[in-house]
């Protein structure tokens, strides 16, 4: 949200209650508090999920998610935690567990 103001040359504000505005409408998916992705890539990252469950008999660890997005740990664990909000995963103990019922960021359910 940050970045998008700065470059936008927009205070921080206005684009914040815009991306929630946005986030609200189903335009784009609220990980965070600053942090939005449009239903593409979050369809993209739930399918890599998909992919890393489906390699460990249902269980995403953190780690594994992490080097399949390729992203930073931190970032990693707040999209299988908003995964597990959703209804994508479910956590138990350490672990975030696949549902395999849950058609969320599929084509038709993004």
């Amino acid at each position: 949200m940050r970045d998008l103001a700065r470059a936008a040359a927009e205070p921080e504000a206005l684009v914040r209650a815009t991306l929630s505005r946005l986030g609200q409408r189903g335009e784009l998916h609220q990980v965070i508090r600053d942090l939005f992705y449009p239903p593409a890539v979050m369809a993209e990252l739930a399918e890599v999920c998909r992919a890393v469950a489906g390699a460990h008999e249902g269980v995403v660890l953190a780690a594994d998610y992490r080097d399949a997005t390729g992203l930073g740990r931190k970032r990693a664990i707040q999209l299988l935690e908003h995964f597990d909000r959703v209804g994508l995963l479910r956590r138990v103990g350490d672990v975030h567990r696949l549902r395999p019922d849950s058609r969320l960021f599929m084509e038709a359910g993004l």
